[in-house]
């Protein structure tokens, strides 16, 4: 499950985009939710209030979940909603690092049979599956943060460049206020 090393496919598939409000965040996690499917892993980095909550409930909606149900687990560590494909929400941030988070159920975590949705990701280092996607998200101003969205692995690179064409195309722009004024760069 360690990492492995970045192709240059894969470095050549990052993903960046800015959102400027809650509702082009979550129109962005809808987006990619849609592409998840079973046994995919999102793994969210990030400094608190960048939009990780927000972000998976975008990824929610767009599973199929009502993206108000989704709450963080911080308290509990960790959620699961089901549906066709059941969702596990997972919130790292009480966790010590990777030594306390291996004593958790790595297997139910990572499921095949699920899609996961990781924040605070940083501490489960090495306990990554191999093919997953990074997001790092972070604060530009009050209401606008910055997405960069990495594939680890080659299913994860499928979804960025799907997630690349999407807004290459002006019929699909994802922004709920009428456009992003900043255009993504890869």
């Amino acid at each position: 499950m360690a990492r492995s090393p970045r192709s240059a496919q894969q470095a050549s598939a990052t993903f960046e985009w800015t959102s400027g409000s809650v509702e082009e965040t979550q129109a962005f996690g809808e987006r990619l939710g849609r592409l998840l499917r079973a046994g995919d892993v999102v793994a969210l980095r990030g400094e608190l209030g960048s939009g990780k909550t927000t972000l998976i409930q975008g990824m929610a909606r767009g599973l199929g979940r009502d993206p108000a149900s989704v709450k963080s687990p911080t308290f509990v560590l960790m959620r699961e909603y089901p549906g066709e494909i059941a969702l596990v929400h997972i919130d790292g941030y009480r966790l010590a690092g990777a030594t306390a988070a291996a004593w958790l159920d790595v297997e139910r975590m990572f499921s095949p049979k699920k899609v996961t949705l990781l924040e605070w990701a940083e501490r489960f280092e090495g306990l990554l599956p191999e093919d997953h996607l990074d997001v790092h998200l972070s604060h530009v101003s009050t209401n606008r943060r910055r997405f960069q969205v990495v594939p680890i692995g080659r299913r994860a690179t499928d979804i960025v460049t799907q997630v690349q064409s999407a807004f290459r195309n002006p019929q699909s722009a994802i922004s709920a206020s009428g456009g992003n004024d900043e255009a993504p760069r890869d």
